[in-house]
C-alpha cells in the first residue's frame, strides 16, 4: 500500500503542475476578450480598478468551467508525455503495474475537478452572475454622470447620443444638455434641456434622465411629420444593462431549483423555456466533460509527439475546440426545439466517450500504433512537401 500511494502521489503530481499551468493561461486568455470592454469603463466611465477587479471576479466562475476540462486534458496529456518519454511508464507496466491502475490516480483527481466543476456550476455561477447584474447597475448609477464629459458629444447609452455643456461637481447637476434620441428609427426626437439630473430607478432596473425647462423637437418617418413639444419636466429611461452587454441571461442566474419550477411550470403552460431547460442540461454535460477529457488524455500522452510539450499543447487545443463547436451546436438545436435539450447537450459527452474508451482500452491492451502520434499525419504531409520542394 505505501508504495501505491507513493505512485498514485507522482502520477498526480506530475498532472497538477502542468493542469495549474493551464487553468492560469486558458482563463488569462478568456479574461483578456474581456478587458478591452473594461478598460472602456476605467477610461470614459470613472470606474475605479477595484471595481472591475470585482466584475473579473463575478465572471471567473462562468470562465472556470471552460477552462476545467481543457486544463485536466492538457496536464494529463503533458504529464502522461513526460512520463512516457523518460520511459517511466514502460518501467511501471514492466513491474506488472497496467494501465489500468494507472489510470486510477488520474480519474481520481478528474472526479475531484469534476465536483469542483458542479459545484460552480450549480451554485457560484449562478451567484456570481445576480452579483454582477447588481454591481454594474450600481457602478451605472453611480458614474453614470462621471462618464459623461462637458462639450463632448458622448454615446455611453444605446440609441442616445447626450451633449452637456456644464456639470456641476458638487450635486452632479447637468446643464445646457442635448440629447439626440434615435432608439426607435420611426420617431426619432432632439431634446433640449436647461439643466437634468440622473434618477436611479431600483425596481425597474433602469436610470432615468430628468430635464428640466426644455423642448422636445419630434421627428416621425411614417407620415414625414415634426412636431414640437414644450416641457418643465421631461423624463427619459435608459436601460443600462442592454448597454453594458455584460449581462447574463436570466436562466444563468437562476439556481438549480429555480430553473427546475421555471421549466416545470413553462411546461405545463404549453410553452416550454428552452433556455431554462438548456441551462439545466448544460450544468450536469459540462463538468462531466474533465473525466473523459482525462480518460483521452492517458493513450495520447502515451504516443510520442515529434514537437515535444508544444505539439500536445496544440492537441489539447484541436480536441477543445471540437467538443466545443459539438457543444454549441447541440446547444442551438436545444434552444429551437428540435432535440430535447439533454439529448441534445449530451451529443459531445457520447462523441467522446466513444473515443476516450476506445482509445484507452487499445492502449491498455497494447493494440494501438504506439509508435505514432496524433500528429503524425500532420508531419508526414510537412515531410512530403519538403522532399517535393526539394526534387522541384
Amino acid at each position: 500500500m505505501p508504495r501505491l500511494f507513493i505512485i498514485d502521489r507522482y502520477i498526480v503530481r506530475e498532472v497538477v503542475a502542468p493542469f495549474a499551468l493551464g487553468v492560469g493561461l486558458l482563463t488569462f486568455a478568456l479574461v483578456t476578450g474581456r478587458l478591452l470592454k473594461l478598460t472602456e469603463m476605467v477610461v470614459n466611465r470613472g470606474v475605479s480598478l477595484g471595481d472591475v477587479a470585482g466584475l473579473i471576479g463575478y465572471i471567473m466562475p462562468a470562465f472556470l468551467e471552460l477552462t476545467f476540462p481543457m486544463a485536466v486534458l492538457l496536464g494529463v496529456l503533458m504529464g502522461f508525455g513526460r512520463m512516457s518519454g523518460d520511459r517511466e511508464v514502460i518501467a511501471a507496466r514492466a513491474c506488472g503495474m497496467s494501465l489500468y491502475r494507472l489510470a486510477m490516480p488520474v480519474i481520481g483527481f478528474a472526479i475531484v475537478i469534476w465536483a469542483i466543476s458542479s459545484w460552480l456550476s450549480f451554485s457560484v455561477r449562478p451567484w456570481a452572475n445576480r452579483h454582477m447584474r447588481d454591481q454594474l447597475y450600481e457602478l451605472t448609477q453611480t458614474r453614470s454622470s462621471a462618464g459623461l464629459k462637458e462639450k463632448v458629444f458622448n454615446s455611453n447609452f444605446p440609441g442616445l447620443v447626450i451633449y452637456v455643456d456644464h456639470i456641476t461637481p458638487k450635486d452632479e447637476v447637468l446643464h445646457g444638455v442635448m440629447i439626440s434620441d434615435a432608439r426607435n428609427p420611426s420617431q426619432q426626437n432632439t431634446i433640449f434641456g436647461k439643466s437634468g439630473i440622473i434618477v436611479p430607478d431600483r425596481a425597474h432596473r433602469t436610470i432615468t434622465l430628468r430635464l428640466f425647462d426644455g423642448s422636445v423637437f419630434g421627428l416621425e418617418a411614417a407620415n414625414d411629420t415634426t412636431h414640437v413639444t414644450s416641457f418643465r419636466i421631461y423624463d427619459l429611461n435608459v436601460h443600462p444593462d442592454a448597454e453594458l452587454e455584460l449581462s447574463k441571461r436570466d436562466p444563468e442566474e437562476m439556481s438549480y431549483s429555480m430553473l427546475r419550477s421555471e421549466a416545470l411550470t413553462a411546461r405545463s403552460s404549453g410553452k416550454p423555456d428552452y433556455a431554462a431547460e438548456t441551462e439545466i442540461a448544460s450544468k450536469f454535460t459540462l463538468p462531466f466533460t474533465t473525466v473523459l477529457f482525462a480518460l483521452m488524455g492517458i493513450p495520447l500522452g502515451l504516443k510520442p509527439a515529434r514537437g515535444g510539450q508544444s505539439e500536445r499543447f496544440g492537441v489539447a487545443i484541436a480536441l477543445f475546440f471540437l467538443y466545443y463547436s459539438l457543444m454549441r451546436a447541440g446547444e442551438a438545436l436545444a434552444m429551437r426545439g428540435r432535440l430535447s435539450p439533454f439529448i441534445a447537450m449530451s451529443i459531445p459527452d457520447l462523441v467522446f466517450i466513444v473515443l476516450s474508451v476506445s482509445l484507452f482500452m487499445r492502449s491498455a491492451a497494447d493494440r494501438g500504433d504506439e509508435g505514432r502520434g496524433p500528429s503524425d499525419l500532420l508531419w508526414e504531409m510537412v515531410e512530403r512537401y519538403g522532399r517535393w520542394k526539394e526534387a522541384a
